[in-house]
């Protein structure tokens, strides 16, 4: 018996879906309401991703190897670092995800790193391997 309620409850849901769709776009409910609201952190991601604002791949190698106290001079031919996307987080700071081959590690590693200044001199103040 609870096999044909089962079905019941699901053929009269279909059935309300139905009826109710038309109903519920006449009425002016906006479906796609999600989309509205991430816009304003698309504007912000979009913005914050102009290479004019954020470090060069070079900028933030040095600074990887300067905060981490690695010899750039020794280990820094083989490595690569490269920043992937970056978002404002205060007034002159901004996070930013890098993607790092390292000549000494097979692989490459993700870091979230912080840095702080203006564009042209950015420094690292924070980065975490992921």
């Amino acid at each position: 018996m609870s096999g044909r309620s089962f079905l019941l409850g699901i053929t009269i849901g279909i059935l309300i879906g139905i009826y109710a769709a038309p109903w519920v776009g006449r009425q002016g409910i906006d479906l796609g309401e999600g989309s509205n609201v991430a816009s304003p952190l698309n504007g912000l991601t979009e913005s914050a991703l102009d290479a004019a604002i954020r470090p060069s791949d070079e900028t933030a190698k040095g600074e990887l190897f300067r905060l981490s106290n690695w010899d750039i001079s020794m280990h820094g031919t083989g490595s690569t670092v490269t920043v992937k996307r970056c978002i404002s987080i205060g007034k002159d700071s901004i996070a930013c995800e890098l993607l790092a081959h390292l000549g000494w590690v097979d692989g490459e590693k993700r870091v979230e790193a912080v840095f702080e200044g203006k564009p042209g001199t950015w420094r690292m103040v924070a980065a975490r391997a992921r």
